[in-house]
């Protein structure tokens, strides 16, 4: 390009306070002011732009229209002819900056290239459609992916001849293994149901896996039936994925079909004769009273093997168990429970759902196989480095809410999270509340410990993060829009310090690999054991899978009138915090 390249953060100062104002939002800048206690200016507002917006700065429409409206007439000219000694009417600049974004993916990457930014400004979906575009572009290429594939098998073939039996295989350690035999041995002597018990941060997913990817190394069920993995939510589908295919990877002596079920026809389900089908409760259920999947269900229950519960314990729900036992042909169809029941919780449901699993239960046993019972499976965990342990304390704000009956009824008796995105906005608002945390955040990043924090919501999480970075942190954010190759530049540079703490809602729950957290900040309440325990997992990991010995949590303690104190998921986890 022949002109010459622009400073990002000056071309945001140049644009003036009332237009930065408008973009960032004056209510959020006065909230950010109020809390950091700090008086905001230009340059400051171009810097929070520019270090908190990554991709969503060309794909936020008003920051766009703005960016692209103040730039130079030559260069907008550049944006929409590719010349930049054309002119455009007002008429045209409209357009252009409408098609800027999804639709004109040529003016995107010439903003990017016009302020000499990097990569990590373009959103997954770019690089989505430029791989699609590169991948159709003849048919010549198209020859070059099926001879790709064919390899593929080969090699497949090959490796097969050489894959041993042995039990460290699936990189399983002691106690997995020994998991692992207990559930071969129950599925083998025909127990139809079983549950299997293994504490948070253990690997039950993993180990389940590799059991049934043991089984059918000597049946190979999974050519001609399904297995059919069901978990509470997408992303936990989306982990339990991952897994499939790391270990299929390693392991696997052929092609297999793994199909995430969503919205696929019933011609494009029956391209397969078995593999397996990862998808959530509610899609199921979904699924079973819709009649328009009928087929679909028909076909998939007519081949089905296997059906995996995780959180086993939200099948004795009406929903859910008329779903899997629909699905399953209870006569020959194995279900096996996953379950990482914290300590007391479910004491009131824990004879129907063992009653409902023919009381068939695995569990951890100790290296002389003992079978432990109540804290003794977290306490040899941490014996043997599995687990961290927890340090803790809370943090208590002033924030006050009371619930009514109804709403109390609802949120205990959900499985997932009873507390209304209403009130986690209210709650992610509130000036008092986040003074307190921030205040906590500035002592952990002076103390240099890496931190994740879990917001009350996507606003929270953004709101927190801008703040942070007004105060000179070295902080990211990540959400469902932050690219996988961003996401993985962010984990990169917080596993080695260059970035002190990473805000999120929701997405770090599950499926997020840095051992080396330091500290874990709960900003987000919630009445969900499931929730707590996945963002409790992300700090659980020991020294033997590559984490730490003990792990800081920190819990925001607000005052939620009408919540018993026993149901709090503070308290649901005791077991695993140093006392």
């Amino acid at each position: 390009m022949e002109l010459e390249k622009l400073d990002l953060k000056n071309h945001l100062i140049k644009m003036g306070m009332p237009i930065l104002q408008e973009i960032v939002g004056r209510d959020e800048l006065e909230a950010i002011s109020k809390i950091t206690n700090k008086s905001i200016n230009e340059t400051m507002i171009a810097e929070l732009i520019v270090k908190s917006s990554g991709a969503d700065l060309f794909s936020d429409k008003l920051l766009r229209g703005y960016v692209i409206h103040f730039l130079p007439n030559s260069y907008k000219s550049y944006l929409e002819f590719n010349n930049s000694n054309k002119t455009l009417n007002i008429s045209q600049e409209k357009k252009l900056i409408d098609r800027a974004w999804n639709r004109k993916f040529h003016s995107h990457f010439r903003l990017i290239e016009i302020f000499g930014l990097t990569n990590d400004y373009l959103p997954e979906e770019v690089d989505e459609e430029i791989n699609t575009i590169i991948l159709d572009a003849s048919k010549e290429e198209a020859q070059k992916n099926l001879l790709l594939n064919l390899f593929k098998k080969i090699f497949l073939f090959i490796k097969s001849l050489f894959t041993t039996k042995q039990k460290e295989k699936y990189g399983l350690l002691d106690f997995q293994i020994r998991i692992k035999e207990q559930l071969l041995n129950f599925i083998e002597n025909k127990k139809l149901k079983t549950i299997v018990h293994m504490p948070t941060g253990s690997g039950k997913t993993k180990t389940t896996i590799a059991s049934l990817f043991d089984f059918n190394s000597k049946s190979e069920f999974l050519k001609n039936n399904f297995l059919i993995w069901l978990a509470h939510s997408d992303e936990l589908c989306d982990q339990a994925k991952d897994a499939f295919e790391n270990l299929w990877r390693s392991y696997g002596s052929y092609e297999i079909a793994l199909i995430r079920l969503k919205n696929q026809t019933i011609d494009e389900i029956k391209q397969h004769q078995g593999g397996i089908i990862i998808c959530t409760y509610s899609k199921l259920h979904r699924m079973r009273v819709n009649n328009d999947n009928a087929r679909i269900l028909e076909y998939i229950r007519s081949k089905t093997k296997f059906i995996v519960s995780d959180e086993a314990h939200m099948v004795p729900a009406e929903t859910f168990k008329d779903s899997i036992e629909f699905i399953t042909k209870l006569d020959y169809t194995f279900l096996i429970g996953l379950s990482a029941t914290p300590g007391g919780y479910y004491a009131d449901q824990t004879e129907e759902l063992s009653n409902y699993f023919l009381k068939n239960k695995i569990t951890i046993t100790d290296d002389e196989n003992k079978i432990l019972v109540d804290d003794e499976p977290i306490n040899y965990l941490q014996s043997i480095n599995v687990l961290s342990k927890i340090k803790t304390y809370q943090i208590k704000t002033d924030f006050n809410f009371e619930f009514t009956t109804e709403e109390k009824v609802k949120i205990l008796s959900s499985f997932d999270e009873g507390l209304s995105s209403e009130l986690r906005i209210k709650m992610g608002e509130d000036i008092e509340r986040n003074i307190c945390i921030y205040g906590e955040l500035s002592k952990l990043y002076e103390n240099n410990l890496s931190t994740i924090v879990f917001a009350c919501s996507l606003k929270h999480t953004k709101l927190l993060h801008k703040i942070c970075i007004l105060s000179g942190m070295e902080v990211a954010k990540i959400d469902d829009r932050t690219s996988s190759q961003n996401r993985k530049n962010i984990v990169k540079k917080f596993k080695e310090k260059e970035i002190k703490i990473i805000f999120n809602y929701g997405v770090l729950s599950t499926g997020f690999d840095a051992p080396g957290t330091d500290s874990i900040l709960i900003a987000r309440p919630t009445t969900s054991p499931i929730i707590y325990s996945q963002m409790l997992g992300r700090g659980l990991r020991g020294t033997a899978f590559g984490g730490k010995p003990e792990c800081l949590l920190i819990d925001v303690k607000d005052n939620l009138i009408g919540l018993p104190d026993e149901k709090s998921c503070f308290t649901l986890f005791d077991n695993y915090y140093i006392k």
